[in-house]
């Protein structure tokens, strides 16, 4: 399977300038059995952030952009339909992840926690408080 992470705000905290508990686990555990990519917007000075907290090597690609795009999310798909998105913003990577039908997951944490889905192509097949919660819903998808 491959999984498509957001980077701000689902796997990082700005405001602590930190991981999330339970992130490094998480990705060692889920890149034994599958592809994970990240996606991030490019702002100043996250990839040398991302370099510093030693994650990269769980990845499969990083992918700094502007916007994120239906056309990148297809890209990363390569046409396989075993996808899961997870993210933090139901009007950003969750409405694209419906949108292509791949399965997804709201990790409802931070400063957008309250940004409530208003249309049905916003609403995650799933939604955690915490980014621990993630394993277990994974593991009902993995082969």
């Amino acid at each position: 399977m491959k999984i498509i992470f957001d980077y701000n705000r689902t796997i990082f905290n700005p405001e602590a300038d930190s991981l999330y508990q339970g992130v490094v686990k998480l990705l060692q555990d889920l890149s034994k059995k599958n592809e994970l990519f990240l996606i991030s917007r490019n702002e100043p000075g996250r990839k040398n952030k991302l370099k510093k907290l030693g994650i990269e090597q769980y990845f499969e690609n990083i992918t700094f952009v502007e916007e994120k795009t239906i056309e990148l999310f297809k890209e990363l798909a390569q046409g396989d339909k075993n996808i899961l998105v997870i993210g933090d913003r139901v009007k950003e990577e969750i409405c694209i992840g419906n949108q292509l039908n791949f399965i997804t997951i709201w990790v409802q944490q931070g400063k957008f926690a309250n940004e409530l889905p208003t249309k049905s192509e916003e609403k995650p097949s799933f939604t955690v408080k915490n980014i621990e919660e993630i394993k277990n819903i994974v593991s009902q998808y993995e082969n």
